[in-house]
């Protein structure tokens, strides 16, 4: 019996994942890592935006602390995701968040902001 050498091949690296942002029910954003390191590297506080027309809220990525800014904090065993507390926003502008939204976000560059449509 001829005996043949196993050579284990390379692990393939993992399929990137694609930017997403989910809306909570209960008014937190949560962005996921290829999300931050596409559109906000580097931030640390994410200033909100709404527009009622098309339903589309804004997050402004700041490096620094301001008057109208919420801080945006890495959450999770790894702190690969991150998250805002936009409960404020969703109150003032009375959004109906009946469940989990998941969101693929857009980047307006004329605007700096990320976009999302709820």
């Amino acid at each position: 019996m001829a005996f043949e050498k196993f050579v284990q091949k390379k692990k393939s690296r993992a399929v990137p994942k694609p930017p997403v942002v989910k809306v909570l029910k209960g008014g937190q954003i949560s962005i996921n890592s290829a999300a931050y390191e596409q559109y906000l590297k580097g931030a640390t506080h994410i200033e909100l935006y709404y527009d009622s027309s098309s339903r589309k809220v804004g997050l402004q990525p700041k490096k620094y602390k301001t008057k109208s800014a919420f801080k945006l904090r890495a959450v999770g065993k790894t702190k690969s995701t991150y998250r805002v507390n936009a409960k404020p926003l969703v109150e003032h502008y009375g959004i109906k968040l009946g469940a989990k939204i998941t969101v693929t976000p857009a980047w307006n560059s004329s605007e700096n902001l990320l976009e999302l449509s709820l």
